[in-house]
């Protein structure tokens, strides 16, 4: 029976503290979003479109391991952040291109993706790059990753509906809209810093799970 045999979606989110200890970097942050499933799914659909539907700012490419070498299985890039200057095109089409495209082969080399299905399954991968990202060994290694983490949450299906249920209420997200349990700033300092540690703890927690 494939593994790979329908739709899957998979995420994944690598961050650590700035270089100098100045805090969360969130200008190199690597979030990824992914889908992928077999030929003739909704996945290779989307996968031509994404290929061939270019608009100004919005861009898909394929991931490549090196020129002339596109990864298997077929991978293509999206970015989720408007492109708008030579340099984020850049980091787009090298370090992100590299990152991603590595742990797609990887994934293979590891049997996460069995080689038998390799060449019959398409890979959507969207790409946030900030217009601030500044360090471009962050770029490929974050997004080397997260895609490796978005991979494998989407092959093993998780995380699950009951795991989600047991955690939603109590996980909380740094960029939130302020509610009414919200009562002063020091209230707020200590929300965002739980998300930020819960964030961290969910990234280290992966990185573990992918070795």
């Amino acid at each position: 029976m494939a593994v790979i045999d329908r739709v899957l979606i998979g995420e994944g989110l690598v961050i650590e503290d700035r270089p100098d200890g100045s805090g969360l970097d969130l200008k190199n942050v690597a979030h990824i979003d992914l889908v992928m499933g077999p030929r003739g799914s909704a996945a290779e659909d989307a996968f031509c479109r994404t290929l061939t539907d270019q608009k100004q700012g919005v861009n898909g490419l394929l991931a490549i391991a090196a020129p002339n070498m596109m990864v298997k299985p077929n991978t293509v890039m999206f970015n989720k952040v408007t492109i708008k200057d030579g340099r984020q095109a850049v980091q787009m089409f090298g370090p992100a291109q590299r990152g991603v495209a590595m742990a797609v082969m990887d994934c293979v080399a590891d049997g996460t993706i069995p080689v038998e299905e390799a060449d019959d399954v398409f890979i959507c991968v969207g790409v946030f790059i900030d217009h601030k990202a500044d360090i471009d060994e962050r770029i490929q290694d974050w997004n080397y990753r997260a895609t490796k983490i978005a991979i494998k949450n989407a092959v093993n299906r998780e995380p699950k509906a009951a795991e989600v249920l047991k955690h939603y209420k109590e996980a909380a997200h740094p960029f939130a809209a302020k509610t009414a349990e919200t009562k002063n700033r020091r209230a707020e300092d200590k929300a965002v810093e739980l998300a930020i540690e819960q964030m961290k703890e969910r990234s280290k927690h992966m990185q573990r799970a992918t070795v």
